[in-house]
């Protein structure tokens, strides 16, 4: 498949990257700066989610609702989100449409409110929010399991704390944006049916002469205990259970990511296959891969019976020690199938393209090809990651249950 990618940098430090889809009518530009939550701070826990809520309520000459109206009145699919890394702007229109729509989001990154008025009603849509995440006990698991496992600040939960959100006032939101909210470290990507070279030019009027302030870095500091049980009245046990793992960057992520893959990818997989259908332990159980820049983790996760949560775990371990040496060539061929057509329906959706060219460059200083990232998967092997297992064996297991009684974590997994 034909690929045209574009890359450019303003002289401000912005990073511009493009993607021709011919075959779409439609484009898709994403916006991420970098004011993540690993600039929190302690006790702020939550500033960089209410900075980004701030931030849509009111910028330039427009309030709150004008921003929205602006934003429908051009077509725009538009869509907010705050990661550890980046607090991410973006939208979807018809291609003619986006010369109306880049104005609106120069105008929310330059030129934010951050009105006083709003601050109440941008705290109360954050913490509605994680009243939602205290309803989801699996979401609650794997949040605490990040915290244990990850080194502070990257284990924080990104969408903040009750409490914390609860006494964030403005001045440390002002403060807040006007640190990170910066040229420097920001990235612009857009996909679809593009004029790069229109859109080049329109991106450097409305932000060329952005001042790109200075760089800020953060420190990391000590991860939480390997062994975690968040107490939770209910019928049910939730256990999850992390180990460190390359990141993307890393060649070895590609092998890492199919071992995981073959562990608890799908309804083919190992976890799902013994765990759940053989035993008949849990009603969900899956292994999956979270990646920082600089370090990632494997994750598998099970919801099951309080009554059967200690052999869930137990078997869940069983079959992680179990993998090296044991992975079928079929295994793998369905692996690879399924990563092969995510990659290549991407190119589907310039949204799901301009988000992804956007995270490989945040990543790898680089878009790869898609032709090169195809190769990669034809490269790997059943040796490959045989040989990847062998030498990296799990060694510094991480595991949180919540529920009523907390689970003996019984043998340590390693080679």
């Amino acid at each position: 498949m034909k690929q045209t990618l574009f890359s450019t940098t303003l002289s401000n430090g912005i990073v511009l990257l493009g993607e021709s889809l011919p075959g779409l009518e439609s484009v898709a530009v994403a916006f991420h700066t970098p004011a993540g939550a690993i600039h929190d701070g302690p006790g702020r826990c939550g500033l960089a989610t209410l900075s980004g809520e701030m931030m849509l309520r009111g910028a330039g000459g427009r309030s709150s609702r004008q921003i929205v109206e602006d934003l429908e009145s051009a077509g725009v699919q538009w869509a907010q989100a705050v990661s550890m890394s980046h607090a991410s702007f973006s939208g979807a229109m018809v291609a003619r449409q986006l010369a109306d729509a880049l104005p609106i989001y120069a105008d929310i990154l330059r030129r934010p409110l951050l009105a006083e008025e709003d601050l109440e009603n941008a705290r109360q849509m954050v913490l509605q929010n994680l009243a939602g995440t205290e309803d989801d006990p699996a979401h609650r698991a794997i949040l605490a399991l990040r915290e244990i496992h990850y080194p502070s600040p990257w284990g924080m939960p990104s969408e903040g704390r009750t409490a914390d959100v609860e006494g964030l006032g403005l001045d440390r939101v002002r403060e807040f944006v006007a640190t990170h909210v910066r040229p420097r470290g920001t990235i612009i990507a857009i996909a679809g049916r593009i004029d790069w070279d229109d859109f080049v030019g329109r991106i450097d009027r409305l932000f060329g002469d952005w001042d790109p302030g200075a760089t800020t870095t953060v420190a990391a500091g000590p991860r939480g205990p390997h062994v975690r049980h968040v107490p939770h009245d209910s019928q049910q046990t939730h256990i999850a259970l992390a180990w460190t793992a390359p990141p993307y960057r890393s060649e070895d992520s590609y092998e890492a990511t199919a071992a995981l893959a073959v562990l608890g990818g799908g309804s083919s997989s190992r976890l799902f296959s013994e765990v759940r259908e053989r035993r008949g332990l849990c009603y969900s159980v899956s292994a999956g891969y979270q990646t920082h820049r600089d370090f990632a983790m494997a994750l598998c996760y099970s919801g099951t019976t309080a009554a059967r949560a200690q052999e869930t775990l137990d078997v869940m371990l069983a079959e992680i020690r179990r993998l090296p040496g044991t992975i079928q060539e079929a295994e793998l061929e369905r692996v690879k199938a399924r990563a092969k057509s995510g990659l290549v329906m991407q190119q589907e959706s310039s949204a799901a393209r301009a988000g992804a060219i956007a995270r490989q460059w945040y990543h790898l200083g680089t878009v790869r090809p898609l032709a090169d990232e195809l190769a990669r998967y034809d490269r790997l092997s059943v040796g490959s990651i045989e040989r990847w297992l062998a030498t990296h064996p799990v060694g510094d297991l991480s595991v949180v249950s919540l529920g009523r009684e907390p689970l003996e974590v019984r043998d340590a997994v390693s080679a």
